[in-house]
């Protein structure tokens, strides 16, 4: 019988499949303790089966790159207990521009801040350079890297991620995007983290640890 991580690791891979922003080598887990739950980055998503996802504990590092970026995130990040790594296709646009993409939505500054900056690489050392202490970021010629304190909080990131980087694209080819001041996008950014989301986010990681 499949235990409740696996479970929500098995749902949320359904519901990425269903916004069409997954590809081949995408990957999902969840913290447990001294280790993680991960689906199998061999394995497209939307194919992930119970038998396919696996614990992997602290102390080694995963032969597995997208493994071993997860295990490393863990343990710079202990505030967070989930992560994504996907390929939603506008962020994926995005992605090989090199460019960081600025904040034009409101939720988008609330929920990821003023930009989400863009990693020269996969590599541990590379993306944790460049997310520091935000919930996501962009990843060269890759997609989107994103973490959050429940594995609905991450898969909201990258959702949002998404729904920004498409609206700076039309926005761009219509003649301009305007982005939010950045010291708004930081105080929208402090009130989300810190009030409206703070309660939600500590029931649903109790309940998932339940």
């Amino acid at each position: 019988m499949a235990n409740k991580k696996t479970e929500e690791l098995l749902h949320y891979c359904g519901v990425l499949v269903k916004e069409k922003l997954v590809a081949s080598g995408d990957c999902l887990s969840i913290r447990d303790g001294d280790g993680m739950y991960a689906t199998n980055p061999a394995k497209d998503v939307g194919a992930q089966t119970e038998g396919d996802i696996n614990r992997y504990g602290f102390a080694q590092t995963p032969v597995d790159q997208m493994l071993a970026l997860h295990r490393e995130l863990y343990l710079r990040r202990p505030d967070n207990s989930a992560i994504i790594t996907n390929h939603a296709p506008y962020c994926v646009a995005m992605a090989k521009q090199g460019k960081k993409l600025v904040a034009v939505l409101d939720d988008m500054a609330q929920i990821i801040g003023p930009s989400a900056k863009v990693a020269s690489s996969y590599a541990p050392e590379d993306v944790i350079k460049i997310i520091g202490k935000n919930d996501a970021c962009l990843v060269k010629n890759g997609g989107v890297v994103a973490v959050g304190r429940t594995p609905d909080e991450a898969h909201t990131g990258s959702l949002v991620l998404e729904k920004g980087a498409k609206a700076y694209i039309e926005a761009t080819i219509l003649g301009g995007a305007v982005k939010i001041p950045y010291h708004e996008a930081l105080l929208m950014r402090f009130v989300y983290k810190k009030k409206y989301s703070k309660a939600d986010q500590t029931a649903k990681q109790e309940e998932l640890n339940q």
